[in-house]
């Protein structure tokens, strides 16, 4: 008998941590059926034990690209072998065609359905991707534990963003199925997940290529009328899509978290336009209002784009106002840089280096003020979240609880006292990692 012994690394996307889910469970199932190999999964892949390291990674942002050569860089001088999965193997074979590094393998979402232990074994490589479908096996569920799992219900990209390569290295959008997304949702739910997160590249265009137009709204609905004790929320909306009428009946679903995560990437329509968006600064007003018409009690959430190649001063102050009107309840801010591949890599009227950091700064000053209040009247309120961990800061027992409203992994979560814990929502004497509980800041 030949021992295995494996970990698996997923930086950045939970796009791609789904596909290493499906493949955690692939690994452990043919190891079942393949008798003369023993696998054992190692949760630290640097533990001295553990000889293979599949690395799952981003491939369409080179800040992700030098992450993940730093860790493959470590991995190999700890002497590991390593299986490179996900949007970097596409940069490297298909775009760039050339090996990454010596000594890396690649290992597509496609070969899911034939490889086998003898493959790993062999130093298998791969050059294909696979359309995007549901395995024919179960997903290891690895945040099972804080009742929360991702659904993703597309993959890849319709939309030709100028600072962006994922359509380049992802092909077009493939939906699944309003039937399969719904089978992987009753999956979750069986499993006692109590939060489902629906995630794609581009939510809003979900099932246009399967049904000739965007089907989210009925997918919705189908999730909605699920009869079991479970939320849902969506990541990844674009504005050009979803209508203000759309916004209106996402109020009648009963499951729904309002939480709306929108990555405007700025609000001056003439650098809008540069990179590839199709709605305007007027629609983003319009859109947003309605919003928050519609949910009195919501998160809003934007990523923004600083310094993009021909944004002016006017152009930035504009963004400026914008943001310090529209109070975001969290914003994610990205310096822009010139992506190789990319179209806005080769725009004239690149913003100056002296500019860059004036904008930065001042833009990075009106957010944290805005965050700043933002959490000063949630400790007026009674909160309601879910416990994510449970520790001791000396004799004092604490939680790590994130609010209900807040998106895990992306948004604040809150440390308090056990004291702070004003009850459960089961009646439990004991708290559990998972449990719902009302509490103060």
């Amino acid at each position: 008998m030949q021992q295995l012994n494996f970990s698996l690394i997923n930086l950045w996307c939970t796009k791609n941590l789904v596909d290493s889910q499906y493949f955690l469970w692939r690994l452990f199932d043919i190891s079942l059926k393949t008798p003369e190999y023993q696998l054992n999964y190692f949760t630290d892949p640097f533990d001295t034990q553990t000889n293979i390291v599949f690395l799952n990674t981003c491939g369409f942002i080179s800040s992700g690209r030098d992450e993940a050569d730093e860790t493959v860089k470590k991995l190999l001088k700890a002497k590991k072998i390593v299986y490179l999965m996900g949007c970097a193997v596409q940069y490297y074979k298909r775009l760039v065609k050339e090996q990454w590094i010596k000594n890396v393998h690649y290992l597509s979402r496609g070969d899911l359905n034939t490889i086998n232990l003898k493959n790993i074994v062999q130093w298998y490589d791969s050059t294909t991707y696979g359309d995007f479908e549901f395995a024919p096996w179960p997903r290891v569920y690895t945040n099972l534990e804080q009742k929360f799992e991702y659904l993703k219900i597309a993959e890849w990209c319709d939309n030709h963003c100028t600072f962006c390569i994922i359509p380049a290295i992802r092909w077009k959008q493939q939906s699944l199925t309003i039937e399969k997304n719904l089978a992987e949702a009753k999956n979750m739910i069986a499993s006692w997940i109590k939060e489902i997160i629906l995630i794609a590249q581009d939510t809003t265009r979900y099932g246009t290529d399967l049904y000739g137009e965007p089907r989210l709204l009925e997918l919705l609905k189908k999730l909605d009328a699920i009869p079991w004790d479970f939320t849902y929320r969506l990541l990844y909306l674009y504005p050009d899509i979803v209508t203000l009428n759309q916004i209106k009946q996402l109020k009648k679903l009963k499951k729904f978290i309002p939480y709306f995560d929108i990555p405007l990437q700025h609000s001056s329509s003439p650098v809008l336009k540069r990179m590839g968006r199709f709605y305007d600064e007027g629609y983003i007003i319009k859109f947003l209002d309605q919003i928050k018409k519609s949910f009195p009690i919501r998160f809003i959430r934007t990523n923004l784009i600083i310094w993009f190649p021909g944004e002016t001063d006017k152009d930035f102050e504009k963004l400026l106002k914008f943001v310090d009107e529209t109070k975001f309840d969290n914003i994610a801010l990205f310096e822009y840089h010139d992506e190789p591949m990319a179209a806005s890599s080769k725009l004239q009227n690149k913003v100056d280096d002296h500019i860059i950091r004036t904008r930065f700064t001042k833009i990075r000053q009106l957010v944290n003020k805005q965050l700043l209040e933002h959490e000063q009247i949630r400790k007026w309120i009674q909160e309601m979240g879910y416990i994510m961990e449970i520790w001791k800061d000396g004799n004092v027992e604490k939680l790590t609880v994130r609010p209900w409203l807040h998106c895990p992994e992306i948004d604040e979560y809150d440390e308090i006292s056990l004291e702070k814990v004003i009850g459960t929502y089961e009646n439990k004497d004991e708290l559990d990692v998972g449990d719902k509980i009302l509490y103060t800041v």
